[in-house]
């Protein structure tokens, strides 16, 4: 996707991984855990490093949260004149046009919220 910096507009993704809920009897899952968030977070700074590149004219910064999805977003969101929220397309058509995620964003913050257009 190439990016057009009509506004002289910056680009700031904010990945936000959320801990699946466990049982405290898994603490050997930990490490699970950690591989998951770190191949999840290394495959988001290969996708925007790829954006970078294809896009040298703009500024693209990343950022990495582990909590809850919206309250990150929200306060990312808080000096942003666009927010756009990914979906991982489940729940059927709806989730195909904004998430659960993406409709908490709308509800929280003071500039526009847009989905995430899905590419083949």
């Amino acid at each position: 996707m190439t990016l057009v910096p009509a506004r002289g507009a910056r680009l700031h993704a904010v990945h936000v991984w959320r801990t699946p809920a466990v049982s405290p009897y898994a603490l050997a899952g930990d490490g699970v855990l950690m591989d998951l968030y770190q191949e999840d977070t290394r495959a988001v700074a290969d996708g925007v490093d790829r954006w970078r590149a294809e896009n040298p004219d703009v500024e693209i910064t990343h950022a990495a949260w582990v909590g809850h999805p919206v309250s990150v977003l929200t306060e990312a969101a808080a000096s942003a004149d666009l927010v756009v929220v990914g979906s991982r397309g489940l729940g059927g058509f709806a989730a195909a046009i904004m998430g659960s995620v993406g409709h908490g964003v709308l509800h929280h913050v003071t500039c526009p919220v847009a989905p995430r257009a899905r590419t083949a």
